[in-house]
């Protein structure tokens, strides 16, 4: 877990998770927040503030007056489509700021654009992700393909990361039959 909560250049991790991850994910920003400098690109409308707020206070302890400082290395951006996806990792100059992108693949499997259209542009997203990762640590999230939908896009991922965090469902217990 040390290794994600300090992720290198070079090293794209990426974290595949039911949710695409959101309490690690959440667990990453905050530590990451507390360091300095962090670009956050949200591709599922995943982002909660107050989880957010929540998650960097735990991670500063005692020190909650620097909270709103924290607070302020988070530079948000929002993408509700696969081309704003590439269009914002295009702009993000090559800095040594860490980018975490939430839940990359959620624009990618919506049926709106064509497979082909999805596999070309989650192409130019790695590769914009590949030069961000050069000078700064860079970690994507990711959910499973949603039944029947374009499972391959997380394979591409897959092979493009440096390193894979697979996070199983948390199974819940059956529930008590009432009548036998």
């Amino acid at each position: 877990m040390n290794e994600l909560l300090n992720p290198s250049p070079g090293n794209l991790i990426l974290v595949v998770a039911p949710h695409a991850g959101g309490a690690i994910m959440l667990d990453l920003i905050a530590h990451l927040a507390c360091r300095g400098p962090l670009r956050l690109l949200d591709g599922g409308n995943r982002f909660d503030v107050y989880h957010c707020n929540l998650a960097v206070a735990k991670a500063l302890q005692d020190e909650t007056s620097k909270l709103p400082a924290v607070l302020e290395h988070i530079q948000l951006a929002r993408a509700f489509t696969c081309y704003q996806v590439v269009s914002l990792l295009a702009a993000i100059p090559a800095e040594t700021f860490p980018t975490l992108v939430l839940d990359l693949l959620a624009t990618f499997y919506d049926e709106s654009a064509s497979f082909d259209e999805s596999y070309r542009l989650l192409r130019q997203s790695l590769e914009h992700l590949r030069r961000l990762n050069r000078l700064a640590p860079v970690a994507v999230s990711a959910r499973p393909s949603p039944l029947g939908g374009r499972p391959e896009l997380l394979e591409i991922l897959k092979e493009a990361a440096g390193q894979v965090w697979t996070l199983e469902p948390e199974l819940l217990p059956a529930a008590p039959r009432l009548f036998d």
